[in-house]
């Protein structure tokens, strides 16, 4: 039995490349970056308006003898303007060529298609964004890793990237074994369950971009768990979950996966499996409970994903703890909580750790480490939030 951190370190060690692909701009919202991207011009590339107003030479303003300009009001985009004239421009307009500073509306007054300055203290350059501040030719504007989100889009499109070379996804296998599992919208007698497993692993991959190739419901018995995996060991990734450990652990192991590690010090994550197959096939196994499977795929299936990913490890926040929670284990605890005001936590009522009410409700979980004793308020506890851009409950 391993503790979770070195559990995390070998899985992560463990790590493959998926290899990379470009993909259409439009749909390359949560992957991941291959490679870097720069700047494949000045941007902006020209001197752009950032107010309404009237473009001037300010060698004309300087030479000017009356402050007092007539005023352009159409000209066409790259046109050269006389000397001693103001051109109208709005807001994120190109400048026409020479001329290199704005005065605001507030700043003139127009009458009978003239303007007289009323600011005295121009600046050259004012109200305007200038050609490349913000990236000159080649500058590199995202790093290779770069986790794209809808924000990244308008800076690619600008960059001209209309295909993304990002990380390839897994292709990825679920097994979701127990005699008494049910497929959704099947009936389910008294003794039965609804598989509800398979949902929360694929539900934190997708987080990632990434859809399961296959979802198995298979029995426990060796025969069909042995045909399952069999079949499944051309996967990039294969996770499993189920009660019978032993019996699963025993499966793998004759089909030829390596363990790498069995067992973590941990509640309720204590029966994880891992290991490889010779075709590479990374497996996690995880036991049936259904907090276990939510608490093990924020700790150990994402740490294996990001890795993969070229993302940054899994790292808790370190925050103080608001109440009074006794040590009952001899393991470290892991159980769901809540924000308080965005600086304290509590434990929301987790009465077994089956229960997925609670972790539902949850904004992640924290680690009670049993060499911590008994929790105080502001003792501080890591807290690991569900998502990583996620928007905290406040009560």
């Amino acid at each position: 039995m391993i503790s979770v951190t070195a559990a995390m370190q070998q899985i992560a060690a463990c790590r493959t490349s998926w290899g990379t692909e470009s993909i259409p701009l439009e749909q390359s919202v949560g992957r991941v970056l291959a490679e870097p991207v720069t700047a494949d011009r000045h941007y902006p590339p020209f001197h752009r308006a950032t107010c309404d107003g009237f473009a001037i030479r300010f060698a004309d303003y300087q030479s000017a003898r009356k402050k007092q300009f007539p005023v352009i009001d159409t000209f066409r985009p790259g046109a050269e303007l006389p000397t001693d004239h103001a051109a109208k421009v709005a807001t994120g307009a190109i400048l026409p060529p020479g001329m290199d500073t704005i005065l605001s509306k507030d700043e003139v007054e127009e009458k009978n298609g003239q303007i007289t300055f009323l600011n005295g203290n121009l600046r050259i350059y004012q109200h305007i964004s200038r050609k490349g501040e913000d990236a000159m030719e080649g500058h590199k504007v995202l790093e290779a890793g770069t986790r794209i989100h809808f924000q990244h889009l308008a800076l690619l499109a600008s960059m001209g990237i209309a295909a993304v070379k990002t990380h390839r996804l897994p292709n990825v296998t679920i097994i979701s074994a127990g005699d008494e599992l049910r497929l959704l919208g099947a009936p389910v007698a008294e003794n039965q369950l609804r598989d509800a497993n398979s949902y929360t692993i694929s539900g934190l991959l997708a987080q990632y971009g990434i859809i399961p190739a296959s979802r198995f419901i298979v029995p426990e018995d060796k025969p069909s768990l042995e045909k399952a995996i069999s079949a499944s060991l051309e996967a990039d990734l294969l996770v499993i979950s189920g009660e019978a450990t032993n019996t699963i652990v025993e499966v793998l192991q004759e089909c030829g996966v390596e363990q790498v590690f069995h067992k973590v010090r941990a509640k309720p994550c204590k029966p994880l499996w891992f290991g490889y197959s010779p075709t590479k096939t990374r497996v996690l196994a995880f036991t049936g409970n259904p907090f276990a499977v939510q608490a093990g795929c924020k700790l150990f299936l994402e740490t294996y994903i990001r890795a993969c990913l070229n993302l940054p490890a899994v790292k808790p926040w370190l925050l103080p703890y608001t109440d009074h929670r006794a040590a009952v284990s001899s393991l470290d605890e892991y159980v769901p909580a809540v924000l308080l005001n965005k600086n304290g936590l509590r434990v929301r009522g987790l009465h077994a750790t089956g229960n997925i009410v609670s972790a539902a409700h949850a904004d992640g979980i924290i680690c009670h480490a049993t060499d911590a004793g008994s929790l105080e308020p502001g003792s501080l506890v890591p807290f690991y939030p569900w998502t990583d851009t996620q928007t905290p409950s406040v009560i």
